[in-house]
């Protein structure tokens, strides 16, 4: 059902093969999400009792892991451009079912840092940039649509959060983690399988359209026609790209996002339980109540973008994490009203991340073009990520300083206001001309991806 081959025929009842790569781009994200980076902040406390390490400690290992991940960003996008996307992601999911292995016998601080190090690393390279860089490639016009609907997975990871904090009072967190890896591997695998890099060298189009050749859907592109097809492929390269100032304004912006998003993910149920008294069963309720309403944005944001301004969309979403935060610190003089406030927050945040959310990968594809989407996005994340390493951070530092979580969100309203008027100065720029030469040398690049998938 699901074999494709090159100049073979494709039956119109049958789905778009792109949309099985949606599938198998939400299954991951829910297994990455769920296991790893909303299901962390359930490991915070159970690690601070056994070992007593400081809660700057543990998160330290969260803003290595960042920091990796943008370094790792440039390297990666270039694997997914020269290898394609299933290769980079088979690595990731043998590196991030390991790491959970070796997560379950840590005994040493240092150990536990190499072991996340290590579950990073798998989960990057099986993860964001990887799937997307696929997604970006099989679709153009339904691009925010297919990228929102993958993005879902990671909403639905959400409702892991319980299961985990069940998990974890059953077997304890180091039976959790051996399972996690477990899952990860059992599961991860057999959806890299799925994934194609693009669509040409199989006789399709993006978004499932005809090739203008008079043949039908499915039929093999003609070699006459690929220059062009190469062109419109590669948009910008990675070094235009660096050179326009919406690059920079949508990395900035992102990571401004990403720098309240990974501190609320990551010390949320900690903020719960030691700043207002509520208990992280409750709390994982909470959490599980946000990332379903965050399903219905990520569901509904594709189709939104394709009738208004995605820029415009994204810096809504922006005051939108700015009011989240302010609604996240009113329970502390207001007890009697924390849970309202909490779930009005839940609702905010919600929204707002997850409107905005698959919008920051789909904007960089409607910006700078698809031929070397992975390394462009990789060189963002080099920006992405340092917002994102330092949230946490910051974060347990305030609380380790003062006590309380409240400055720190505080502090992340400005920067997610500053995000706001970068997202709102990112124009879209010209595509850079492109010579015959040059359209020729692109598909001669891209012939390396074609023979490996």
């Amino acid at each position: 059902m699901f074999r494709l081959r090159s100049g073979s025929r494709f039956n119109p009842s049958q789905v778009f093969f792109g949309w099985w790569i949606v599938l198998g781009a939400f299954l991951i994200q829910v297994l990455n999400g769920g296991l790893f980076f909303q299901a962390f902040q359930v490991y915070f406390n159970h690690l601070q009792r056994e070992f007593g390490w400081s809660r700057a400690q543990i998160a330290l290992a969260f803003t290595l892991a960042r920091a990796e991940s943008g370094v790792l960003g440039p390297f990666q996008g270039w694997l997914v451009d020269r290898f394609g996307t299933r290769r980079v992601l088979q690595v990731g999911v043998l590196l991030y079912s390991g790491g959970f292995f070796l997560f379950a016998n840590i005994e040493e601080l240092w150990q536990y840092y190499g072991a996340y190090l290590i579950i990073s690393v798998g989960s990057s390279l099986g993860g964001f940039i990887t799937i997307n860089a696929a997604i970006a490639n099989w679709f153009d016009k339904k691009r925010s649509r297919a990228m929102g609907l993958a993005a879902v997975g990671w909403g639905v990871s959400g409702w892991a959060v319980p299961a985990v904090v069940f998990g974890m009072d059953m077997m304890g967190w180091r039976g959790l983690a051996m399972w996690s890896g477990v899952i990860v591997l059992v599961l991860g695998l057999p959806l890299t399988f799925l994934f194609r890099h693009s669509p040409e060298p199989y006789g399709y189009l993006p978004d499932g359209e005809k090739p203008d050749n008079g043949g039908q859907e499915g039929d093999k592109i003609p070699a006459t026609a690929r220059p062009i097809l190469s062109m419109v492929a590669r948009g910008f390269t990675a070094r235009e790209a660096l050179k326009n100032p919406s690059f920079w304004f949508v990395s900035f912006g992102h990571g401004s996002a990403m720098f309240a998003v990974s501190a609320i993910n990551a010390q949320f149920i900690p903020y719960l339980e030691d700043d207002l008294g509520i208990s992280r069963v409750t709390g994982a309720w909470i959490y599980t109540f946000l990332t379903t309403v965050m399903i219905g944005a990520q569901l509904a944001t594709g189709f939104l973008a394709e009738k208004v301004e995605m820029r415009l969309i994204i810096v809504a979403c922006m005051f939108g994490h700015t009011l989240a935060l302010i609604l996240l610190v009113l329970p502390r003089g207001n007890p009697e009203y924390a849970i309202p406030l909490l779930l009005t927050f839940a609702v905010v945040q919600a929204l707002s991340w997850g409107f905005r959310g698959p919008l920051m990968t789909a904007i960089r594809a409607e910006y700078f073009g698809r031929g070397s989407f992975a390394t462009i996005m990789g060189f963002s994340s080099l920006v992405v990520q340092f917002g994102t390493m330092l949230g946490p951070v910051v974060a347990a530092g305030f609380k380790d300083v003062f006590d309380s979580y409240a400055g720190a969100f505080i502090l992340m309203a400005f920067v997610t206001t500053a995000g706001a008027f970068m997202f709102a100065a990112a124009r879209k720029p010209p595509l850079p001309p492109r010579s015959p030469d040059e359209m020729v040398e692109g598909e001669r690049g891209d012939s390396n991806v074609y023979a490996a998938h």
